[in-house]
């Protein structure tokens, strides 16, 4: 193993956001490599191969070592790094209640970042003749269910989501909504209803380290919507995969409509 880790990520990504913020916080020495997502890069077998079999960044490399998932990041790094205790917990109880939160994050959250991705990114991927309301209306529907969790269950009383100290269940959560917030994705009559939501975003913002690792999603989003910037993809799956109205993960669909039938191929004899 290294003292100096290398994470591949992609700034226009949530969970690599979370992954280096993690690293910036705890002033872990690491290397960062963009790992293009515009492009099919990682999506080539020679890539899933040598790094993620489902190709998905980020993806952490020390020595010979990969691994992926930034939840999983987050933890061998806390771990290699002996960081502080609260980023994942110092009691049984503590441990717990950020188990529980990121393991719900990734199924609801965490997918709730279609409703971005099929806003700003799809039209791009896929074109803008394409109709993505059912993809941008699934997005959007997890969002809110999120937070309604966040606002009365998950932060309630506290500070952040799992208590008064701040945990690596902050980072996973807090990206997403950097997201939100640089696509214009939340209107203000929804943030209107989570007011403790909201004041939590506005505390994360406030970091250091969420302000440098976010800089690069908010100005570039900013210049794409504007028009004064044209991000070209060659890629035809979507970058956030699960969150197809119809579709799978690991295979990278493409849009409904494009390209072969998963399905037909995995049931054909």
């Amino acid at each position: 193993m290294s003292s100096t880790v290398r994470l591949l990520s992609h700034p226009a990504s949530q969970p690599c956001r979370s992954a280096l913020q993690f690293l910036v916080e705890n002033n872990i020495p690491h290397e960062e490599e963009v790992v293009d997502i515009t492009t099919n890069i990682n999506e080539r077998q020679e890539f899933r191969d040598e790094y993620n079999p489902t190709g998905q960044v980020p993806i952490l490399c020390d020595g010979d070592l990969r691994v992926w998932e930034n939840i999983a990041i987050g933890r061998y790094l806390n771990e290699k790094f002996d960081c502080a205790g609260h980023w994942f917990g110092e009691t049984l109880e503590e441990r717990t209640r950020i188990n529980m939160f990121v393991q719900w994050y990734a199924y609801t959250l965490r997918l709730g970042g279609g409703a971005f991705h099929w806003t700003i990114f799809a039209p791009m991927i896929y074109g803008k003749d394409k109709d993505f309301t059912a993809e941008v209306r699934k997005g959007k529907h997890l969002l809110y269910e999120s937070m309604e969790l966040l606002e009365n269950y998950w932060i309630g009383d506290n500070d952040y989501v799992c208590g008064n100290v701040v945990t690596y269940a902050d980072l996973a959560a807090f990206h997403e909504f950097v997201s939100h917030e640089a696509g214009g994705i939340i209107p203000d009559t929804v943030w209107a209803k989570f007011p403790k939501t909201r004041a939590w975003f506005v505390r994360m913002s406030e970091r250091p380290a969420s302000k440098q690792v976010s800089e690069w999603q908010y100005e570039t989003i900013r210049k794409v919507m504007a028009g004064e910037m044209q991000v070209t993809f060659t890629r035809r799956t979507a970058v956030l995969k699960g969150t197809e109205a119809y579709g799978g993960h690991n295979t990278g669909l493409v849009h409904l409509g494009e390209g072969t039938d998963y399905i037909a191929e995995m049931e054909t004899p």
